[in-house]
């Protein structure tokens, strides 16, 4: 299956563009976390169990059943909260959930995709070991469509352009693969420009409008209508800002630009999936003592 991709559009409009994972990636990231969960599960049940014997008490029973469905239902909703939609299957696979609008993600947003995952996921499944659970003595013209409703909702991330299932779409979420930080594209193509490498201090710097500033600087200068003087002031500048000390924003004022580019957007696609926004550099922390790259 080809790899699709999506569009989060930042507040300065800046698009970052993210990996949708496949349809194989998530199957098998759900198949790992429920063999971790049941695990979980059961390893709570024999202590449960073991307890019961041991102090014979009758509210043992309520605690151990109790704390399964907390378990069952509580697995995904800790790591998706906790980790920023990262459940350990998915970190095993890098995928991760992400809000479609390219916001934090929100614990409203992993409440809804996750309650719906019964009706995804368990209805369908007791449909195919025991219909006549699911269905009981319905009649024919009630139970058919309802057996299709079921089989869509489950087929959704196959049939979806974004592989979204329902819980997805309501939540507005996707699950994507964390992109890797050794990312080379659009304005930061060419091959001296990769020479240059800066650190996270010198990338805390500037936000998702400077980035998009700095976007349409390079394309005017490819289009001629900015020189090396106009880039120049601009290398310079941000050398200052950040605590650069090497030659480069001088000497090749373009190949600087393009390599901080590459690098702050690598940064910045990073935060966005770890939930974390920077919208401009008011919302930066000042840089740390920053090393020569």
């Amino acid at each position: 299956m080809s790899e699709r991709s999506v569009r989060l559009l930042a507040p300065e409009g800046t698009e970052i563009g993210l990996t949708l994972a496949s349809v194989g990636e998530r199957a098998i990231a759900y198949v790992l976390d429920v063999l971790l969960s049941q695990l979980v599960l059961i390893v709570f049940v024999v202590i449960g169990a073991i307890a019961a014997v041991v102090t014979t008490s009758e509210h043992v029973v309520a605690l151990i059943v109790l704390g399964a469905f907390v378990i069952r239902h509580g697995y995904f909703l800790f790591f998706e909260t906790r980790f920023q939609g990262s459940t350990p299957g998915k970190r095993l696979l890098r995928l991760r959930v992400v809000s479609r609008d390219g916001a934090q993600l929100g614990l409203d947003a992993i409440v809804a995709r996750n309650v719906m995952r019964d009706l995804e996921v368990m209805l369908p499944l007791v449909l195919l070991v025991a219909p006549e659970a699911a269905i009981g003595r319905a009649p024919a013209w009630l139970a058919y469509p309802a057996v299709a409703w079921l089989l869509v909702v489950a087929l959704l991330p196959v049939i979806s352009r974004e592989r979204t299932r329902a819980g997805d779409l309501v939540a507005g979420t996707v699950v994507v693969r964390v992109p890797r930080t050794e990312l080379l594209r659009d304005e930061a193509r060419g091959t001296k420009a990769t020479r240059l490498r800066f650190t996270r201090e010198q990338l805390a710097v500037y936000g998702e409008h400077e980035l998009e500033t700095l976007a349409q600087l390079l394309r005017s200068a490819e289009a001629g209508k900015a020189d090396d003087d106009d880039l120049r002031v601009v290398a310079t500048t941000i050398a200052r800002r950040i605590g650069f000390e090497g030659n480069e924003p001088q000497r090749t004022p373009a190949v600087f630009l393009r390599a901080f580019y590459r690098d702050q957007r690598a940064e910045l696609e990073r935060n966005l999936v770890l939930g974390k926004r920077i919208a401009d550099k008011h919302e930066r922390t000042k840089p740390t003592t920053p090393r020569q790259p």
